[in-house]
C-alpha cells in the first residue's frame, strides 16, 4: 500500500499508516493534482504489467471482502480492464459510441449478461468514481488519457471512464459546461471558460471516438456494491453499511497494540 499524504496527517493515522505500507508525501493542493500524480505511479515504479493495481479515494467504507472479489473477478473476466466496486450504472441495449445511453441498474431490463462470482454479479458498468483499478499494463497504455481527463471539468471520473471504452463523453449542449452565475466571476473569465472547456470536452470526443475497437477498454463492477462513498444520499443500497462500518471499528481495536489481532 502506498498512501498518498497531501497535507499534514495527525500521528496516530500516520503509525497505522507506517504499519501497513509506503508514506509517500505530496505537495499537490488539489483532489486534482494528487491524482494525476499517482496515476504516474504505475510506469514510474516499473511494476510489473500483469498486476492489478488499486487506486483509493479516502472518503469510501469497503465490504471486507471487496479487494478479493476485485482479484476473483480478474482472474475469471479474461475481457476486463478496469473494475469498480461502486457503480449503478448500465448500457442501454441501444448504446452507440456516439449516443451511449444508460440506465440505474435497479432499472435495467435483464441481467442475463452479468457473471455470477462468489456471492455477487459482475456486469459491464458505465463508468465510475476516482476509486477503482486496472490491469497495470492498462493504466500505463491510457495514461495520457487518464491524467488529461480531469482538465475537462464537471464529473470528469464519468467522462474519462466513457472516453477509454470509446463512447463518446460530452453531447452538443455539454460542451462548454454549466453557465457560472455572473456574480461569480467578470464577463471575460466566464466567456473564457466557457471557450476553454469547450475545446477540451471537444478533443476528449475526438480522442474516444477515434479510439480503435482493439482499444476500447472493458469497466465491470459487482451487484451489489462493494465499497459506498461516505457522503449523506450516496450510501450503494443493498448493503447494512452501518454493520460494516461497526465491523471495521471492532477490527480496528483488535489490531492496536494490547488488543489482540485477527
Amino acid at each position: 500500500m502506498v498512501f498518498a499524504n497531501d497535507g499534514p496527517i495527525p500521528p496516530d493515522r500516520l503509525a497505522m499508516m507506517a504499519s501497513a505500507g509506503e508514506m509517500l508525501p505530496i505537495r499537490c493542493g488539489t483532489n486534482r493534482s494528487s491524482y494525476r500524480l499517482m496515476l504516474c505511479l504505475p510506469r514510474a515504479r516499473g511494476w510489473a504489467p500483469d498486476d492489478l493495481v488499486w487506486f483509493a479515494e479516502d472518503d469510501y467504507l469497503y465490504t471486507a471482502d471487496a479487494l478479493s472479489a476485485v482479484v476473483a473477478a480478474a482472474e475469471k473476466l479474461p475481457e476486463a480492464d478496469y473494475f469498480t466496486i461502486y457503480s449503478r450504472l448500465r448500457f442501454g441495449t441501444d448504446a452507440t459510441r456516439r449516443n451511449p445511453t444508460y440506465s440505474p441498474l435497479d432499472r435495467a431490463d435483464g441481467d442475463g449478461d452479468a457473471v455470477e462470482i462468489g456471492r455477487v454479479r459482475w456486469y459491464r458498468a458505465v463508468s465510475s468514481t476516482s476509486t477503482f483499478g486496472a490491469w497495470v499494463h492498462t493504466i500505463v497504455a491510457d495514461e495520457r488519457l487518464l491524467r488529461s481527463a480531469p482538465f475537462v471539468g464537471g464529473a470528469f471520473d464519468h467522462a474519462t471512464c466513457l472516453a477509454y471504452q470509446g463512447y463518446r463523453p460530452f453531447g452538443l449542449g455539454q460542451l462548454s459546461g454549466e453557465p457560472v452565475e455572473p456574480g461569480e466571476h467578470p464577463a471575460l473569465k466566464r466567456v473564457a471558460r466557457r471557450v476553454a472547456l469547450t475545446g477540451l470536452r471537444g478533443a476528449l470526443n475526438v480522442a474516444a471516438l477515434a479510439r480503435p475497437e482493439h482499444d476500447r477498454r472493458v469497466l465491470v463492477a459487482p451487484d451489489p456494491d462493494l465499497a459506498t462513498h461516505l457522503e449523506a444520499g450516496h450510501l450503494a443500497p443493498g448493503t447494512d453499511w452501518a454493520a460494516e462500518a461497526r465491523d471495521v471499528a471492532d477490527w480496528l481495536r483488535a489490531t492496536r497494540p494490547g488488543g489482540g489481532r485477527r
